[in-house]
């Protein structure tokens, strides 16, 4: 019978939220930027800004937090 490591699951979940919050950040980035929204471009530009800077800064403090775990 296998045996599965609680501790492996609740890693393996928590990575994957981790990625999945990263690229939702990154594509709502991305959209805001092509598509038309009825914002003037200088707010569109740091809001952009903002959702890119957060996914990095996200992406690696989930890495430390995931290598340090390792």
């Amino acid at each position: 019978m296998e045996s599965t490591d609680p501790r492996t699951n609740r890693l393996a979940r928590q990575k994957l939220v981790l990625w999945l919050t990263c690229t939702a950040l990154v594509v709502g980035a991305v959209l805001l930027l092509v598509l038309p929204v009825p914002l003037p471009w200088p707010p569109r530009i740091g809001l952009a800004a903002l959702d890119l800077i957060a996914a990095a800064t996200l992406w690696l403090v989930g890495r430390q937090h995931f290598n340090r775990n390792s």
